[in-house]
Formats: C-alpha cells, structure tokens, sequence
C-alpha cells in the first residue's frame, strides 16, 4: 500500500509540474487519462488518483465526459477571502502553527545536510518562482512557493519531517492559493525565499532558521492586514461613513 501511495504522490507532483511547464493550452483542459499516462509514463489507475487529489485540493475541476481542467485563479476578491478566512480560521492558525513549528528546522537542516544537487533545484525553483510573478501567473505562483518549501524538505533529509509537511500540504495548496491573491504578497515572498536560500547555500543553519521563522510570520502579517482591511471596508458602519 505505501509503494502505490507514493507513486501516486509522485504522480500528483508530475502533474503539478506539467503544469507548471505549460503544458496545458489556453482552455486550460490537460491531456486525457490514457494520454497523460503516456507522457508521466505511469498507470492509468494512479493518474485517475493523482487527478482527484488535485480536484480535492482545488487545483483542476474535473468535468464529466469533457476531461479535466486547472482551475484559473481569479483576482482578489475581498468578500470570498473573508468567507474562507472566517469559515476555515481556526484550522488556517492551526496551520500556522504547524508551518512555525516544522519549517525552521527544515530549513536549519537543509543547511546543514543540503547536497549542491539539492541547493543547485532550488535556485532553479527560485527564479521560477520569480518567473511566475513576472507572468502573473497566480497558479504558478502557489505551486512555485509550494515547491520551493517541498525542496527545503528534502534537502533536510529527514523523513519523519518530511511526512509531517505532506500531512499539511491539501489544506495548504488552498491557504497559498488565498493568500498569493492578495495584491503584493508573492512579491514579499521574493526577497524572503533570495534570503533563506542565501543561508541554505552558505550552509549557516542558524541564519537560514531565523530567515524562515521571519518568511512565516511575515506571511501571516500579510494575511491577517488583509483580513482587518478587507473587514473595515466591508462592515456595515464604513458602508455608513462612505
């Protein structure tokens, strides 16, 4: 069971790359089953998985007898943003809480124990990541930062860590998604990832740590700024003074 579990999440990451890639045309639509089981090379059963754990996590809409499609990202929106964030809100500080607990020493580690192949994807994965603000891309944005947090995982080499950040990653591909559509967040998150992967490089677990622990808390500001902006202007007394 755990073998087909992790082709399966490997399949879900090679889907999340094509798309990343372009490998989708304007309508958005990916290839069909038989054809994408071609291209990744793997199963048809653990595409058919792979594409329902990106629907689950809202990355694709899959449409009866029409195939599947990524889901395009729409602009900030202040009444939906405070929808999710007033019905979800305990599980997002929960989600908080965990990132602020497990992140830093993965980046701590990640300095420590990081190969040059490892640090080499992720400066790749960082200019990506700059490549998607450029385009404007809000998909691209979430699973680039998505990225580069997996790859500073896996440059910690511990798989119990590794497990704890997977346990976290459906409820999170939604959190970047919300908070990525918030005008001028990814654009923080530039020189904040530049840093880190500095400290990661200079293999100076303590910086790299405490540059970490500054992207979170920095992230959550942004986020909660927006909720209190975003809920004056919309309560019923700033309707009154306007």
């Amino acid at each position: 069971m755990a073998g087909r579990e992790s082709v399966v999440e490997l399949t879900v990451e090679r889907i999340k790359d094509f798309i990343k890639n372009g490998g989708v045309d304007d309508s958005g639509k990916l290839p069909n089953e038989r054809e994408l089981a071609q291209i990744l090379e793997v199963s048809r059963s653990s595409i058919r998985e792979a594409l329902r754990i990106l629907e689950a996590v809202g990355i694709i809409e899959i449409r009866p007898t029409k195939g599947s499609y990524v889901i395009k990202q729409e602009s900030f929106v202040p009444s939906e943003f405070l929808n999710w964030f007033n019905r979800y809100q305990p599980e997002i500080f929960h989600l908080i809480e965990v990132r602020l607990a497990i992140e830093p020493i993965a980046a701590f580690l990640a300095a420590q124990r990081g190969t040059d192949e490892q640090i080499q994807k992720l400066e790749k994965c960082h200019n990506d990541f700059v490549q998607y603000i450029i385009e404007g891309n809000p998909l691209k944005i979430t699973l680039g930062d998505e990225a580069f947090h997996d790859l500073i995982f896996e440059a910690a080499q511990n798989p119990l860590l590794q497990n704890l950040h997977n346990m976290t990653k459906m409820f999170l591909t939604d959190y970047r998604k919300k908070v990525f559509s918030i005008p001028k967040e990814a654009m923080k998150a530039v020189s904040q990832h530049d840093e880190i992967l500095k400290y990661i490089r200079e293999h100076n677990p303590d910086l790299a740590k405490d540059h970490m622990v500054q992207h979170l808390e920095i992230s959550k500001s942004g986020l909660l700024d927006a909720v209190q902006k975003e809920g004056k202007e919309t309560s019923p007394t700033s309707k009154r003074i306007g």
